[in-house]
């Protein structure tokens, strides 16, 4: 808004400079101080384009923010540049740069710019965050639960931070550490039913099936339209030799549109 301010006050002051331009000439030889007010309104008139164009930091930041919108990422890192340069001591300029490195897949850049921010201000949650998803799309899955762990210490209640770390923690490996997360998200928001799922998956996994089918059933209460968690679930019934509830699960999961089922009760089920 200051910035659409001062475009009215310059174009306005540039119009006034015109007509005075274009006025007779002075019929006597003019004072020194009329030529220097003459002089004083043409370098005026010349630089009002120019100083109605400058722009301020704030003004890059939400030209920036709104190219990010527009999916318009490399313009909104030219202006994320620009603010950068106006005050290179502020954290989020290169919070929001990393953002739109991120979105163009551009995940070094992305971590180095969050890195940037975070050394500014080691208050910014948000970029830590960030951080983690990028390094988890790099396959760096210590530096991911690294960022994610300082995180889940500014923001303790973000259910979404303890599943990306869960996530990160089955790459290594670390299932115990896996569990532990993705129950905690659940905890604090229990209907995060994609952390049910991919901790029914894990126990799945780790031969445990009672424990994966209890999750299953929180899927398919939060998610009962959803087939692929009654699919699953047959699938541990089956290895519990539970075929009845196995093959229940396979028609449900057919009704639902799942294109697997239909083979699998076919072969575990008998049905034609």
């Amino acid at each position: 808004m200051n910035n659409f301010a001062g475009m009215v006050l310059f174009s306005k002051f540039g119009r006034s400079m015109k007509n005075r331009l274009h006025k007779p000439v002075f019929m006597n030889k003019p004072k020194l101080s009329e030529l220097l007010l003459t002089a004083f309104f043409m370098i005026g008139s010349l630089m009002a384009p120019k100083l109605a164009i400058c722009q301020t930091y704030q003004d890059y930041i939400n030209k920036g923010n709104s190219k990010d919108s527009l999916k318009d990422y490399s313009g909104a890192i030219v202006d994320f540049n620009a603010a950068i340069r106006l005050d290179s001591t502020k954290a989020d300029p290169y919070y929001f740069r990393g953002n739109a490195e991120f979105d163009q897949l551009a995940y070094d850049k992305a971590t180095k710019d969050y890195a940037k921010a975070v050394a500014i201000d080691p208050n910014y949650g948000e970029a830590y965050f960030n951080q983690g998803n990028a390094f988890y799309e790099l396959k760096k899955y210590d530096e991911a639960i690294y960022s994610f762990t300082k995180f889940i210490a500014l923001k303790p209640s973000v259910a979404e931070a303890y599943y990306d770390r869960a996530n990160a923690s089955v790459k290594n490996k670390d299932y115990n550490g896996a569990i532990d997360d993705y129950k905690q998200a659940c905890i604090i928001n229990p209907m995060y039913f994609q952390a049910y799922y991919d901790c029914g998956n894990l126990y799945f996994n780790l031969k445990m099936f009672h424990e994966a089918i209890d999750d299953y059933n929180q899927v398919v209460k939060l998610a009962p339209k959803d087939y692929h968690a009654w699919f699953n679930r047959a699938m541990a019934e089956f290895n519990l030799d539970d075929a009845n509830a196995g093959c229940e699960d396979l028609n449900k999961a057919k009704e639902l549109g799942d294109p697997e089922a239909e083979d699998f009760l076919n072969e575990l089920c008998g049905q034609p």
